[in-house]
């Protein structure tokens, strides 16, 4: 089935990584993904499961030359065997590292529990989706100009 946690509410990939945790207590194989993050997110030192590895640094905004990034990690993702796998912020990359059409072809073509995270609603992605969470924002300290924090946003 097919997981979308999405929006600009705070808990996207929080709510992604428990989902994983709570599959791999379960003994099932997963995999993280994590699209438009570097390998510094603070959550890579203690998930218990496997992580396709991100690029060492990642400007806010990626030009095309995260494009061959991108290409490895859906690669590899469809020739994996996982039984659940985590593409963190793939609706984000929508349209400008990979196209809708080749999101679904990806999705369809595997045979696992997939969860997506990201802020857009991508109408034909959702429409093939089993579940959709929409996190929304009704106060954030990024409001009043406070950066983001090591430990609670990455």
């Amino acid at each position: 089935m097919i997981h979308i946690y999405y929006g600009y509410g705070k808990g996207k990939t929080t709510s992604a990584l428990g989902a994983g945790i709570r599959a791999y207590g379960a003994g099932m194989r997963v995999l993280l993904v994590q699209f438009l993050k570097d390998n510094k997110s603070s959550e890579l030192s203690a998930v218990p499961f496997d992580v396709y590895e991100a690029p060492s640094s990642l400007s806010f905004n990626p030009d095309k030359s995260y494009s061959p990034w991108v290409n490895s990690a859906i690669e590899y993702v469809k020739n994996s065997d996982y039984d659940l796998i985590i593409l963190d912020e793939l609706l984000d990359i929508v349209g400008d590292f990979i196209s809708v059409n080749d999101v679904i072809s990806l999705l369809s073509s595997i045979d696992a529990e997939l969860i997506l995270t990201g802020h857009k609603e991508i109408k034909e992605i959702f429409e093939i989706a089993d579940y959709i969470t929409l996190l929304e924002k009704i106060k954030h300290p990024y409001d009043r100009c406070v950066k983001a924090r090591k430990g609670i946003e990455y």
